[in-house]
């Protein structure tokens, strides 16, 4: 027995009514003073009922009868939910305080439950505090009313027969087995009967039974793993799967069969030859790479898993996937040479820098292969065109290969695409770094300097020079002197810089380049900000006015071809119609700074546009027309404009259209297309009317006199009706005012006609001809 010292020592322990309620039916019997104190601070920690009732049980096993009501009228007071009814019911049953009153509350609590735990543990308290088997048996009945499915029944026979409820549990476990779906729940019903009634017979009786159910190879490896598991009948198991082997005809059940044989029997043949008749079936890449692990790291069978990395790597595009199918062959297998030829054929398939380079690292990080590494980081720099790319790839090739040859090739490239005074710093740096090349470095940061557009800039330079090339005093001498004119000058510079901060369209920059053209000449801080240009020339939408006063600036400021000629493609791509292209290539001719290069752009448009032309299933000879003219109006190539007048003649047409054409000959100088266009245009006359109409539109197109009558004479109508004959006649007044002409036709007419035909002409020559 404690005594009361050591009571107090633990008390200091206590910090619920249940506690203090514990320690102080120990006290009775020691002190019971101290034991009455013990349960007033009891009930000063009393919230909920169950810590009244807790205090009221204490007070009990103290003899105070009273203070012990006292606390159950408290606790009653307290409930709310039916489990704090049943709480205070079960213990004033229980201890005989009013066991009347506890049965009230234990019913109420049952017709205010609706758990399946909370009827479970009322059932107990009828039975063990008002010893009510009826009762008990009612709430049970309510337990299984409440209870859905196989978990349920399972989970209440085991409580039950923790409880000692033993042959309630063997009736709620029996009622499990119809809620059993496949062969795995099947074999956990059987297990149960050994784990929680320790029944191993009717196990086995279940797993037998059972036998007859099964359909696909799955349920046979499921009750063989439960008779190996339960029983350690082998035996059983081999002659299971056997039967498992007759059913397997998918893909699907050909993996649970080869998964039975290795898991259940240990029997890698057949498990690799299940595998094997599944393969061509599966075809997700994430269970591909599942099983090649299990068969590599489990089975032992690494050509098997082989297959199944290989299927996986026919569905794969993308680099990250291909990545990580080389890992998982290195972790699964250790097999670094086919892991190669993994990361080998994701080197052929990609196009993208930064996609190569990744493949390269895992090569030589993860298989030490610098070669084949190498290799795959100059695919990488064939396909690049960005200096950041090239600056990612020299830290690649300098860190991980060591390869200063490459990784000279990689800062010419860079040095190609730099622009600007910070990138071509960054270079040289980089250029002393890997190489330590001075003069390679010099070269960079020659062109630093001529690129400077801020004092900020020249100060790089100068630091520049100071860390790589400090005993060349008389360079230092030359870049400081420069910083100190850009210093003495950075007021304009502030003033521009100033304006640049509100140049907020297309045009303010162009505005502001050519000031700072005519009033600093500094071709690289114009290059800036025509660089701007472009960049909010696309955010504003692009316009071609603003393109062409863009090229304009680029050509007349810095004389750059390259940028300009890349400027007017980009037009050309985005204009509609030949009479857009037609702008871009005036544009073009005008504006580029190098003749020739002009000529070439040029005549890459118009060839582009023909190509187009000659596809397009709605075309005209005016569009050919259209096309000549610009040839030989900006290229001077007669040959080429005469060639493409020749396909719109092809092209056919009504006399109006080779009267445009003969203009057009004429005006580009063809003289031996000219005569070619005007009989085709007299040919297409039909009639006098198109005759006059042909002559007429001659006339107004800058033809000569001549020229024009002669077409008409060779239309005089041969044939054809008397007025037709009139009417051409009618027509060498108004075309030619040569009346004598119009009176020789006229007379001659007269002479072969009669009738009405005769008083027709006779008219006319009295209105048109007669002095």
């Amino acid at each position: 027995m404690a005594t009361k010292e050591e009571l107090e020592v633990r008390e200091a322990d206590c910090s619920t009514a249940a506690d203090f309620a514990a320690l102080a039916k120990e006290a009775v019997e020691v002190d019971a003073d101290y034991a009455r104190a013990l349960l007033e601070k009891a009930e000063m920690q009393c919230q909920m009922p169950p810590d009244y009732v807790a205090a009221a049980e204490g007070a009990l096993a103290a003899g105070l009868t009273d203070y012990a009501k006292d606390l159950y009228e408290q606790a009653e007071d307290a409930c709310f939910e039916s489990m704090e009814f049943a709480t205070l019911g079960a213990s004033l049953a229980r201890t005989g305080t009013d066991a009347d009153k506890g049965r009230e509350m234990l019913e109420k609590a049952a017709s205010d439950a609706s758990q399946l735990n909370e009827f479970l543990i009322i059932s107990g308290y009828a039975k063990e505090a008002l010893g009510d088997e009826a009762l008990a048996a009612s709430l049970l009945a309510k337990v299984e009313e409440k209870a859905k499915g196989f978990d349920d029944f399972v989970n209440l026979a085991k409580r039950l027969q923790a409880e000692g409820a033993v042959d309630a549990a063997k009736d709620f476990y029996a009622k499990a087995a119809r809620y059993c779906e496949d062969m795995d729940q099947t074999v956990a019903y059987a297990k149960g009967k050994i784990d929680i009634l320790e029944d191993k017979e009717g196990a086995k009786k279940i797993l037998d039974d059972a036998e007859t159910d099964c359909q696909f190879p799955k349920d046979f490896a499921a009750l063989a793993a439960g008779y190996k598991a339960m029983f350690e009948d082998t035996d059983k198991v081999a002659e299971l799967m056997d039967q498992a082997a007759d059913f397997a005809m998918s893909g699907e059940e050909n993996l649970d069969l080869a998964k039975g044989f290795w898991e259940l029997m240990g029997d890698k043949d057949k498990a690799v030859g299940a595998y094997r008749k599944a393969l061509p079936e599966v075809n997700d890449k994430a269970q591909l790479i599942e099983l090649a692990a299990y068969a590599a790291g489990k089975v032992g069978a690494p050509d098997l898993a082989k297959d199944f990395y290989a299927k996986a790597e026919q569905k794969m595009s993308a680099a990250p996937e291909r990545l990580k199918l080389a890992e998982a062959v290195i972790k699964d297998t250790g097999d670094k040479g086919y892991a190669l030829e993994v990361y080998a054929r994701a080197s052929e398939s990609l196009t993208q820098p930064n996609d190569l380079m990744s493949v390269a690292a895992d090569v030589v990080d993860k298989l030490e292969n610098k070669e084949k590494s190498g290799e795959i980081y100059r695919q990488a720099f064939a396909a690049m065109s960005d200096l950041g790319q090239y600056n990612k790839l020299l830290e690649a090739v300098d860190g991980k290969l060591g390869d200063k040859e490459f990784g000279r090739e990689i800062l010419v490239k860079g040095g190609e695409v730099a622009q600007g005074t910070p990138e071509l710093l960054d270079l040289a740096k980089r250029t002393m770094g890997v190489l330590a090349d001075k003069d390679m470095a010099r070269g960079f940061m020659d062109r630093a300097e001529e690129q400077v557009t801020s004092v900020g800039e020249m100060k790089n330079v100068v630091a520049a020079v100071k860390e790589h090339f400090a005993n060349d005093a008389d360079w230092l001498a030359l870049v400081e002197e420069k910083l100190a004119r850009r210093e003495a000058n950075q007021e304009k510079y502030a003033i521009f810089q100033a304006r640049e901060k509100g140049a907020t369209s297309t045009i303010k920059l162009l505005q502001l380049s050519d000031a700072v053209m005519a009033e600093l000449d500094d071709k690289f801080y114009a290059q800036k900000l025509l660089v701007d240009a472009q960049k909010k020339l696309d955010e504003e939408g692009w316009d071609f006015s603003k393109a062409r006063k863009l090229v304009e600036g680029v050509s007349r400021h810095l004389g750059d071809t390259v940028w300009a000629t890349k400027l007017l493609k980009d037009a050309a791509g985005r204009v509609r119609g030949f009479a857009g292209l037609a702008t871009v290539a005036e544009s073009s001719a005008e504006l580029l700074p190098d003749a020739d290069a002009a000529k070439s752009l040029v005549g890459e448009l118009l060839a582009g546009y023909e190509q187009q032309l000659e596809g397009a299933e709605s075309k005209s000879a005016y569009d050919f027309s259209k096309l000549a003219s610009v040839k030989g109006r900006l290229l001077g190539d007669k040959q080429a404009a005469s060639a493409a007048l020749d396909k719109a003649a092809e092209m056919g047409g009504d006399h109006y259209t080779f009267a445009e054409l003969a203009r057009l000959a004429a005006s580009l100088g063809l003289e031996d297309r000219v005569q070619v266009m005007l009989d085709q245009a007299a040919a297409a006359c039909m009639s006098a009317s198109q005759a006059r109409q042909l002559a007429n539109r001659l006339s107004t197109s800058g033809f000569s006199t001549d020229q024009v009558r002669s077409v008409y004479v060779g239309l005089k109508p041969s044939k054809g009706t008397g007025a037709d004959k009139l009417a051409w006649a009618d027509g060498i007044v108004d075309l030619f005012g040569d009346r004598a002409w119009a009176r020789q036709e006229l007379d001659a007419l007269a002479e072969s006609a009669q009738g009405d035909e005769l008083a027709a002409v006779r008219a006319l020559r009295q209105r048109r001809v007669s002095a």
